[in-house]
């Protein structure tokens, strides 16, 4: 796989090596963006067969202006997740299209390969580019990643490590690899999900093999608050991001009186990067823009800590938000400051998913029920800890009104039940202003997980509620697929 892509700025020749090669668009071809614009551009969202996953794209417009104002104000970097959506137009939007910086973050081989040819268009254009393997990298994956660093250039791809056993890896297994290897430790917080604790033998066995090693430098350290998804209010997710940035800080200390004279080995070397999120986390920041002593507070610990170690913020969900985060309550539905401002309510949730109704049920059990064509494999499996379902049905086509609220009025159509094509929904509370439904009916939901709700459509129906008809679907986005 040496000559897997050439390296230079060009995407053309890029994508034509690419598609010759053992990688995701040969091995998960998809289908043509331009037939299926074709195909959908112009019709009202009623006029499409369900299931089907829409995008509004003035909300997610919204979402990623107000992440990346946010750590402007905050004097911290960003970096954008993009295994959610899974595709090239929104990762654009989550970065912006006037940053010089690039920062992305990724879960799969396939989607850092599908951001080639949008990623040499911005080296082309003399933007840096960087981008995380964001799983501890395993040896089948180093060739594929190998050929990408060699087309993006020394330091544009890093890798995940906990464990010292990854660092020889890399040393042994990654030749062709340009430059030293950026590496970042996985450190973990009490999520246990990857990375190891500040104070464990393991994280000093990582920082002994780093310093050893003539192929590897530290980049940075990364931690996922995944537990931040229990939170309820402002306050308590603040005190998680907080609880989060500290305890990063705490191993980035602990692995740098090990490991510190590494990075002398870059004579460009810069501040240690500590990269922290999950968008409840991520997305509290936001609150520390506004006066108030709680985010003096926080905003001096960040200050502080930006001294010594260059800290940057990660998150995945935010643009399209779900249910899930939703419950958490990390924002407030308003901004203090700005009344009108919507800062996490429904108007936020950017993805819902078309179903349609394929049967009726009004006397089975105590209350009504309906049965939609779209089941986990459409909705996905994840529970959500503010309802007892798996989406909830929003007021379309009407543009606003009554709906199944769970810290309003509880009552509602929701999905209350799934298996893997159907989905049963159940009417909550009051039955005196039940919506009645019919067969063939089509309606919109909001699911629990976004990440999850989207994985087996092949591409997303793009609306835009900011324009005078937001019934129209105004573009497809296709997702990227494979590993």
């Amino acid at each position: 796989m040496k000559d897997e892509y050439p390296n230079q700025q060009d995407s053309t020749t890029v994508t034509h090596a690419m598609a010759s090669s053992t990688t995701a668009p040969l091995l998960y071809p998809s289908p043509s963006e331009a037939a299926l614009q074709l195909q959908f551009v112009g019709k009202k969202i009623s006029d499409v067969q369900a299931p089907a996953a829409l995008i509004d794209l003035a909300v997610v417009k919204r979402n990623c202006r107000l992440m990346l104002e946010t750590t402007t104000k905050l004097g911290v970097a960003f970096r954008a997740h993009v295994k959610t959506h899974k595709t090239t137009q929104l990762a654009k939007l989550q970065v912006g299209e006037d940053s010089q910086s690039v920062k992305l973050v990724a879960s799969t081989v396939s989607e850092i390969e599908n951001l080639l040819p949008w990623l040499l268009e911005c080296k082309a254009e003399g933007k840096e580019v960087n981008v995380l393997y964001g799983i501890p990298v395993t040896p089948s994956a180093v060739p594929r990643l190998s050929a990408v660093a060699r087309a993006l250039g020394e330091s544009s791809v890093g890798l995940f490590v906990d464990h010292p056993t990854h660092i020889k890896t890399l040393d042994n297994d990654a030749p062709d690899w340009p430059g030293q290897i950026p590496v970042w430790m996985n450190v973990d917080i009490g999520y246990h999900r990857e990375g190891v604790a500040a104070h464990s033998a393991q994280l000093a066995d990582v920082a002994y093999a780093l310093t050893a090693s003539t192929r590897t430098r530290l980049a940075g350290l990364y931690t996922h608050m995944g537990h931040s998804y229990s939170v309820g209010s402002p306050t308590e997710a603040l005190e998680h991001m907080a609880h989060e940035l500290q305890g990063l800080e705490e191993g980035a200390v602990e692995f740098l009186k090990i490991a510190g004279a590494h990075e002398s080995k870059d004579a460009n070397a810069q501040k240690v990067i500590l990269s922290l999120g999950a968008t409840p986390t991520a997305t509290s920041t936001q609150n520390l823009l506004e006066d108030t002593e709680g985010a003096r507070k926080y905003r001096a610990m960040i200050d502080q800590i930006n001294q010594s170690f260059a800290v940057e913020l990660h998150a995945g969900v935010y643009p399209v938000m779900d249910m899930q985060q939703l419950a958490t309550r990390a924002r407030p539905a308003q901004s203090p400051s700005n009344p009108t401002q919507s800062l996490l309510s429904f108007s936020d949730l950017g993805l819902r998913m078309l179903v349609e109704v394929a049967s009726l049920y009004p006397d089975r059990g105590d209350k009504p029920e309906a049965l939609i064509a779209a089941g986990s494999i459409v909705l996905g499996r994840e529970p959500c800890k503010s309802y007892p379902g798996w989406a909830v049905v929003s007021p379309w086509p009407q543009a606003s009104g009554p709906h199944y609220d769970p810290e309003g009025s509880q009552t509602g159509w929701i999905v209350g039940r799934i298996s893997q094509e159907h989905g049963v929904l159940m009417w909550e509370g009051p039955t005196k202003h039940l919506r009645l439904l019919e067969i063939g009916e089509k309606l919109l939901v909001w699911p629990n997980h976004a990440c999850i709700a989207g994985v087996n459509v092949g591409w997303f129906l793009v609306v835009d509620s900011d324009t005078a008809d937001p019934e129209r679907i105004v573009d497809v986005w296709v997702r990227w697929r494979g590993w």
